[in-house]
C-alpha cells in the first residue's frame, strides 16, 4: 500500500517512524516545506522523499496532512491540482474540518485524526471521524494503519476539541504532575532515579488496575484511605487547595481555547 505523509514535524514525524517500525511493507512517500527535516529519512528503504506535496498525493492512496494550520491555504493550493477520487486524505490538522477540506479539494474521502505524544511508542489514543462516503472497509483500513501509534476512539467532530483538551494536549499535563511528583520526592530527600521510579510504576500500574478491573476510580481511592491515616490527610489537602477543581478548569480552558482556534482558522480561510 502507498502511504502519503505531508508534514513530518512533531506529529508527522511520529506517523513516518511508527510505520517504518511497525508495517515495512508499505511504501511511504514524503514531503515537508522544509528540506532538512526530510534528510534522516532520504537513504531508507521504503520511503520516498518528494519534492513537493502534489507528487505526494499523486502518488499515495492514503495522504496525512500533517502540517501546521498556518500552512494550510498554502498546502491546499499546491495539492488542488491533484485528482483525489478514491484517494483518502487523513487530516491532523488542528482546526480544520472534514467539510472545508472536501469543499477546498473536490472530495468526499476525508478522515479527521487526532493523535497524542504517547504514539512514539505505540501507546498513544487517537481520537477519529470519518466522512460518510467512507466504506466500512476503507474505515478498517485506516484504523488499521493507526494500530502503529496505539489505539482509536470514534468520535463526532463536533467533539474534536474536548478530544483535544482531554488526550491531545493530555499528555503535557501529566508531565506537569509527574514532575511535581518527582520533585517533592526530591524535597524529602529520594534521588531522583527512586522518586521518578517509584512515581512512573505507581501512575502506569494505577492506570493498568483502572483499565483491568473497570471500577470507578472513586472505588480504588477509599480502598487505600483509612480513617485517620495517611491517604485522606493528603486528600483533605487536595481539596482543600482545591486541585480538582483546578484540572477540571484547566481541561476547560483549553477545550475553549481549541474551538476559538477552530473558529478563527475557518473564518480565515
Amino acid at each position: 500500500m502507498k502511504i502519503g505523509v505531508i508534514g513530518v514535524g512533531n506529529i508527522g514525524s511520529i506517523l513516518v517512524e511508527r510505520f517504518l517500525e511497525t508495517k515495512p511493507e508499505l511504501k511511504l512517500y514524503i514531503f515537508n516545506r522544509s528540506p532538512q527535516k526530510m534528510e534522516p529519512y532520504k537513504e531508507l528503504d521504503g520511503i520516498v522523499c518528494c519534492g513537493n506535496a502534489a507528487e505526494v498525493c499523486e502518488k499515495a492512496e492514503i495522504i496525512f496532512f500533517a502540517v501546521k494550520p498556518q500552512d494550510v491555504s498554502a498546502l491546499f493550493e499546491q495539492v488542488r491540482v491533484v485528482e483525489f477520487n478514491e484517494k483518502i486524505i487523513v487530516s491532523t490538522m488542528t482546526g480544520i474540518s472534514i467539510k472545508v477540506i472536501m469543499e477546498e479539494l473536490g472530495t468526499d474521502r476525508v478522515v479527521r485524526i487526532m493523535p497524542n505524544i504517547p504514539g512514539m511508542i505505540g501507546k498513544g489514543v487517537t481520537g477519529i471521524c470519518f466522512s460518510p462516503a467512507i466504506s466500512k472497509e476503507k474505515r478498517d483500513l485506516v484504523i488499521e494503519l493507526l494500530e502503529a501509534i496505539g489505539s482509536t476512539v470514534e468520535v463526532n467532530e463536533k467533539d474534536f476539541a474536548a478530544v483535544t483538551a482531554l488526550s491531545g494536549s493530555g499528555p503535557a499535563f501529566v508531565f506537569v504532575i509527574v514532575e511535581a511528583l518527582i520533585d517533592i520526592g526530591l524535597k524529602m530527600g529520594l534521588s531522583y532515579d527512586k522518586a521518578r521510579e517509584l512515581i512512573l510504576h505507581t501512575i502506569s500500574g494505577s492506570v493498568e488496575l483502572l483499565k483491568e478491573k473497570g471500577n470507578h476510580p472513586g472505588e480504588f481511592r477509599h480502598l487505600v484511605t483509612s480513617p485517620s491515616g495517611t491517604t485522606i490527610e493528603g486528600i483533605y489537602s487536595l481539596e482543600r487547595e482545591g486541585l480538582r477543581g483546578t484540572i477540571m478548569k484547566t481541561i476547560l480552558d483549553t477545550y475553549n481555547r481549541a474551538r476559538k482556534i477552530n473558529e478563527d482558522i475557518e473564518k480565515s480561510l
